[in-house]
């Protein structure tokens, strides 16, 4: 069990999260304009904690969701 889980979510770095993801599913293909458009989605990284796992899950939410 991790005791402050907020502080690690706080301070994570994209290349962390994108490092962590490479070592679990190995090589992943996105396509060109997906990957170019990235930056103009009105998208936010959601990262939960499981405790039973443990383990981070990482996913997207549309910036306008609560």
């Amino acid at each position: 069990m991790i005791e402050n889980v907020e502080g690690i979510i706080e301070s994570v770095s994209i290349n962390q999260i994108l490092v962590s993801i490479l070592e679990e599913q190995g090589k992943i293909t996105v396509p060109t304009l997906k990957f170019l458009d990235a930056a103009n989605v009105d998208k936010e990284l959601v990262i939960d904690y499981d405790e039973t796992g443990p383990s981070f899950t990482f996913s997207l939410r549309d910036k306008n969701e609560q």
